[in-house]
């Protein structure tokens, strides 16, 4: 039995790509994945074939397996198209007023039952919702990268937040094996005002002096027990993104946040790790 027999996905990028493919791998449901254009479709579909054919290659899943999975997904520049969804889950840029004109659209053509949620790692739920109608059926759901290997889901409540719209929530995650922790909707929720506090510091610390990249990363690696280094993380999330998310949690939560010149100096080089090839480390 699936509880949600179709999921729509907004924006086919790296994470967006990747809620999909946990969708199609764990659950029965149908995926509809929506994209601005062509362009952006054609990246979503390589990304998603791409996590696809991984299994397949390593011999873990047979080729009629995955032919299954591919045959349940669809892809659209047509938001319209998400109108029969029983759950949509938007994961576009991290800019306030983009996603509160996607949940503003999403509410005037699916179902008023169906569940929107939003894959912000940091803005606010309350702000997105209040742009939707019947806006206790949204609903944070912040997944980590890459999707397909991170348990967590840190499920977000908006102030607007009904309790069965969270009961769906962790539904959803339990279908797709994960884990999930419940936060309320306050700037950075848990894991991002934590974890942009360590990459802050961390920053800091490399900029006074006080230790190497190398050294740093080590240092929290082993004494720790972090799976990477702040700097492995930042390289890994994009230096853009986390400028952005400390620049938000600064308006909101005072100088704490404050980014660093470094950090906007990486930003105007365009280094901006892991998908530019260049960021604290080069790749």
């Amino acid at each position: 039995m699936t509880l949600f027999a179709t999921v729509g996905v907004v924006g086919g990028g790296t994470m967006g790509s990747g809620i999909a493919y946990e969708v199609l791998r764990k659950t029965e449901a149908r995926v509809i994945v929506r994209e601005v254009d062509e362009r952006a479709l054609d990246r979503a579909t390589s990304l998603i074939t791409g996590y696809v054919e991984r299994p397949v290659a390593k011999g873990q899943v047979t080729r009629e397996v995955a032919d299954g999975w591919l045959a349940r997904v669809a892809y659209t520049t047509d938001i319209a198209d998400l109108a029969g969804a029983d759950l949509v889950v938007e994961a576009v840029f991290e800019d306030l007023d983009l996603k509160r004109d996607i949940f503003r659209q999403l509410s005037e053509v699916c179902r008023e039952d169906a569940i929107l949620a939003s894959n912000t790692s940091g803005l606010s739920i309350t702000a997105i919702a209040a742009a939707a109608t019947n806006p206790e059926r949204v609903i944070g759901l912040h997944f980590f990268n890459p999707v397909p290997a991170m348990k967590l889901v840190e499920i977000v409540r908006a102030y607007q937040t009904g309790e069965a719209t969270v009961e769906a929530a962790r539904a959803f995650c339990d279908a797709l094996g994960k884990e999930t922790i419940l936060a309320k909707d306050y700037p950075g929720f848990i894991t991002t005002r934590i974890g942009m506090t360590m990459l802050g510091e961390a920053v800091r610390c490399l900029e006074e002096g006080v230790g190497t990249v190398e050294d740093i990363d080590k240092g929290m690696r082993l004494g720790f027990n972090f799976p990477m280094g702040p700097f492995e993380l930042a390289d890994l999330v994009g230096i853009d993104v986390l400028l952005h998310i400390l620049e938000t949690n600064s308006h909101l939560l005072g100088d704490r946040f404050q980014p660093s010149p470094l950090l906007r100096q990486m930003v105007a080089a365009g280094h901006l790790g892991r998908k530019t090839g260049r960021g604290f480390y080069t790749y």
